[in-house]
């Protein structure tokens, strides 16, 4: 209850160093609380829960990070 999903998705991420710090960091430096972790086995996504209230500023921190 009151946790919400958000998938980072990516082709490129099972080459890419860093990627999961980059998502980490970026949260954090918003002041975002992770409470849980989940990467799939293709090395495509990983899924990260943050309190439900953080959803949109999960969102905006993590595009931040990634989109230009």
């Amino acid at each position: 209850h009151g946790l919400a999903l958000v998938a980072v998705v990516g082709r490129a991420m099972v080459k890419a160093k860093g990627t999961a710090a980059r998502v980490f960091d970026s949260l954090a430096q918003a002041g975002i609380n992770i409470r849980m972790i989940d990467q799939g086995s293709s090395e495509l996504n990983i899924i990260i829960g943050v309190d439900e209230k953080d959803y949109e500023a999960a969102i905006r921190a993590i595009y931040g990070e990634f989109v230009h």
